[in-house]
């Protein structure tokens, strides 16, 4: 569903990533772990289309309607109600009002929020608030879902939830997805690859590693899987030893 072939991004002409490849297949959960200032997020924003590479291509067996994208921050409308931030991406696609309440409704039910409808952001805890974001990008039926860090401001409790909820859906509906994240753990417990940034600027991909955990999966007990610690272990030496041949502390 994604090909990335020799990506190279910067900022005023200074390349942060250098020579990325990245493939995804259809169904297929990865996740992108490095260093801070390695150009996890950038690549995201070149998938999207919300920045241009300096070199390298791009290629989606998507159209761009058929892609999510989950901030870190949730970015809804203060003045909207938490129905009509769900509804907005569907009003835009000239989805009735009727309808697209109702599909609103149908998904903070699903997320757990039936009876929140007529709330505002401001009046909902930050675990609310981004099951809220989540149903606002899944209202809109996406076949690809990218993530940055989604998750980052939540407690541990709530994070792990809302991860599961998450989770369930996307196998469920066998969506694609893309995550960046700096949890090894997280990365570990949902993805099918976890590809591992060097220190930038100028990162690329240093190793990839196949995650050979069976699905369905609970983000808890998936801990306890043999191959779990070993390989958290070796994420773990990767980055930190990424940091220390920049002379940083770890």
């Amino acid at each position: 569903m994604l090909r990335v072939r020799g990506l190279t991004v910067g900022y005023g002409g200074e390349p942060v990533i250098d020579g990325v490849d990245l493939d995804l297949e259809a169904g297929g959960f990865a996740s992108l772990i490095g260093p801070s200032g390695s150009g996890k997020t950038s690549i995201l924003r070149v998938v999207t289309n919300l920045m241009q590479p300096l070199h390298g291509s791009i290629e989606l067996d998507v159209d761009a309607r058929d892609i999510g994208f989950l901030f870190q921050d949730d970015a809804l409308l203060p003045w909207r109600t938490v129905r009509q931030n769900v509804a907005l991406g569907l009003r835009i696609r000239n989805v009735t009002s009727g309808d697209a309440d109702t599909q609103a409704d149908d998904w903070l039910t699903r997320l757990g929020l039936k009876g929140f409808g007529d709330r505002y952001p401001g009046q909902l805890s930050g675990g609310q608030r981004k099951r809220v974001a989540i149903a606002q990008v899944l209202a809109l039926s996406p076949k690809l879902l990218l993530m940055d860090e989604p998750f980052a401001a939540l407690d541990a409790i709530v994070r792990t939830r809302i991860t599961q909820d998450l989770l369930d859906w996307v196998e469920r509906e066998q969506l694609t997805v893309l995550l960046v994240t700096h949890d090894l753990d997280e990365a570990i417990s949902v993805s099918d690859e976890v590809h591992v940034l060097s220190q930038g600027p100028r990162a690329t991909i240093r190793a990839r590693h196949t995650i050979d955990i069976p699905r369905p999966r609970n983000v808890l007990e998936v801990r306890r899987h043999p191959d779990f610690g070993p390989l958290l272990q070796t994420l773990w030496d990767e980055l930190a030893g990424e940091v220390a041949e920049e002379g940083i502390a770890t």
